[in-house]
């Protein structure tokens, strides 16, 4: 089979770009003189002749060993195709060489992501210990600012209950103070009869320093009231007190509601004992 010149170029070119090793085809090599080429060709491609394959002909492949034979035959061809095979060749390792590249920047990409990565891992973890003990730190602190606010509060109850103490201690001196100044004035003004030579003692009940008359009236506030009264007044007040010590309340202010409404009687009736002394003196 023979072809143009520009036909082997071409195929050349073609059978280069496809990656069709012509040499190993014809199990030649790139240095092997034409001679030897037509030798090889009829010893390789024997198997593919028609009258040997017979009904196992392959046209396609009878055609490119002869197309095999003619291009590394002719030396404008097969300068042509090692040029192209080399070419491609090139390509290809630059190729290689791009890909390998390209994978060493990746695998550096990898990398420093990966060490990126582990640092940012540390950090975190870094940062939950931090913040561990910053909670750690804060439960203490908060466990320690409630014990001190419950100290606060048991001194200040127990400040409270000491001034409560000094305050019934001091209820205690006042109305001890009270009797004694009542008691001291029921002796000046007994002092005081007998130095006058006292009063003749009108008939009623005797029940204060001065002997009043029972019927005697005093004015007590808008209510007019028999000296009689304002006794039974007193005895009932006495009792009041008497009987809240003793059932030894623990309400202090009931008690000294009632030692109140008891000086109080004392008083109406002293008073009534000094007016009913005053009437008897002018007449």
């Amino acid at each position: 089979m023979s072809d143009d010149k520009a036909d082997l170029l071409r195929f050349a070119n073609e059978y280069a770009d496809k990656n069709i090793d012509l040499y190993e085809l014809l199990g030649v090599d790139a240095l092997t003189p034409k001679e030897d080429v037509h030798r090889a060709w009829r010893k390789a491609s024997l198997n593919y002749h028609p009258d040997k394959a017979r009904e196992k002909f392959d046209a396609a492949k009878w055609e490119l060993f002869e197309r095999a034979r003619d291009i590394l035959s002719d030396p404008n061809a097969r300068a042509a195709y090692d040029q192209s095979l080399k070419a491609k060749l090139l390509r290809k390792q630059e190729r290689e060489a791009m890909d390998k590249e390209h994978q060493r920047f990746a695998d550096d990409l990898e990398a420093r992501e990966n060490a990126h990565r582990q640092r940012m891992q540390e950090q975190q973890q870094r940062d939950q210990e931090k913040l561990a003990k910053e909670r750690e730190r804060l439960a203490e602190a908060q466990r320690m600012h409630d014990e001190e606010k419950r100290r606060q509060a048991e001194a200040a109850e127990a400040a409270a209950e000491a001034a409560q103490k000094l305050e019934d201690i001091a209820e205690a001196r006042r109305r001890l103070k009270e009797r004694k100044e009542d008691k001291a004035r029921r002796k000046q003004v007994k002092k005081s009869l007998k130095a006058t030579g006292g009063i003749k003692k009108p008939p009623g009940p005797a029940n204060g320093t001065v002997l009043v008359p029972g019927d005697y009236v005093v004015d007590v506030g808008a209510v007019k009231k028999k000296y009689w009264e304002l006794v039974c007044d007193k005895l009932r007040a006495v009792q009041a007190v008497r009987n809240l010590q003793k059932l030894d309340v623990t309400d202090s202010q009931e008690l000294e509601d009632a030692e109140k409404k008891m000086i109080e009687a004392r008083q109406r009736i002293h008073e009534a004992e000094m007016k009913f002394q005053q009437d008897t003196t002018a007449v």
